[in-house]
């Protein structure tokens, strides 16, 4: 079932602008506030854990109690309704390919403008190198990739809604402007988490693209805790098509473009080999 779950996400998130009302966070924020003040009394990382681990919680035990009535079907349409909170929000493409219009218009102050609503970026900073803006973007762009699709399919796949809501949480937590304390708490969880997606996406970055490259970089790279986005810089460079990339007879502009243009096609080629491995492992089971 999980497969055909992440198959239908994947046609939807991909085909049309997900409602609105589905993915609202504001629930979050007032259950945190009021957990925060009544659990107050715990360690941070108990708190945080009971936080984000309750509404997971919530969902494993409607599982249970679903999974055995009327044919699967509630069960079904509660994994549909938590995958697709769990996946990264709506605007994300819009905001993409606005930037890239900016970028080829050569207003790269736009572009940074349209860059910092999806990404860890300053809005109120200026722009005055563009190389250093593509080099943000890139790694933006990557890592909000890897998080708003691959690792949340992967936990879904392998340990259900509850692990995909409680790593969606997570990232919610970092984004909801959380104490740094509790931001510290929840990197390093998600170290630990994102270790084992990221190296299986450099695996797929490996196989769609170039893989004499990219997979000894992978091997290299296989033990250890290299920071998820630069980790995912490392595998992109060596898995796309570098002729265009780096031909130095072209302006910076057309090559970055180029570059992104790269990176999109990877990262489609790479979720298509996800879906791929999920149906042989539903083939097997």
């Amino acid at each position: 079932m999980e497969f055909i779950v992440i198959l239908i996400v994947w046609g939807l998130a991909t085909n049309v602008e997900l409602p609105v009302g589905l993915q609202r966070d504001e629930w979050l924020i007032a259950w945190r506030l009021r957990a925060t003040e009544a659990l107050s009394a715990l360690p941070a990382a108990a708190r945080l854990l009971l936080i984000c681990g309750l509404p997971c919680l919530l969902i494993a035990v409607l599982e249970w109690i679903l999974s055995p009535r009327w044919a699967g079907i509630p069960l079904f349409a509660l994994e549909l309704a938590v995958l697709l909170y769990s996946i990264g929000r709506s605007d994300f493409r819009i905001r993409l390919h606005a930037y890239f219009s900016a970028w080829q218009r050569g207003d790269y102050e736009a572009a940074y403008q349209e860059a910092a609503q999806v990404l860890a970026l300053n809005p109120a900073a200026a722009v005055t190198d563009a190389t250093q803006l593509h080099t943000q973007v890139r790694r933006g762009i990557l890592y909000l990739a890897f998080e708003r699709w691959f690792a949340v399919v992967f936990w879904f796949y392998f340990l259900g809604p509850w692990a995909a809501l409680f790593y969606r949480l997570l990232q919610l937590t970092l984004a909801q402007h959380a104490s740094e304390d509790d931001r510290l708490i929840v990197r390093q969880w998600l170290t630990w988490i994102e270790w084992l997606p990221v190296r299986l996406l450099g695996l797929a970055f490996a196989v769609t693209g170039n893989f004499a490259s990219c997979f000894g970089t992978w091997r290299h790279h296989l033990a250890g805790f290299t920071p998820v986005p630069d980790l995912l810089v490392v595998y992109s460079e060596h898995a796309i098509d570098a002729a265009a990339v780096r031909n130095e007879s072209l302006p910076f502009s057309e090559r970055a473009a180029e570059e992104l243009h790269e990176l999109d096609g990877l990262l489609a080629r790479s979720t298509i080999a996800w879906l791929v491995m999920f149906a042989l492992l539903q083939m097997l089971r």
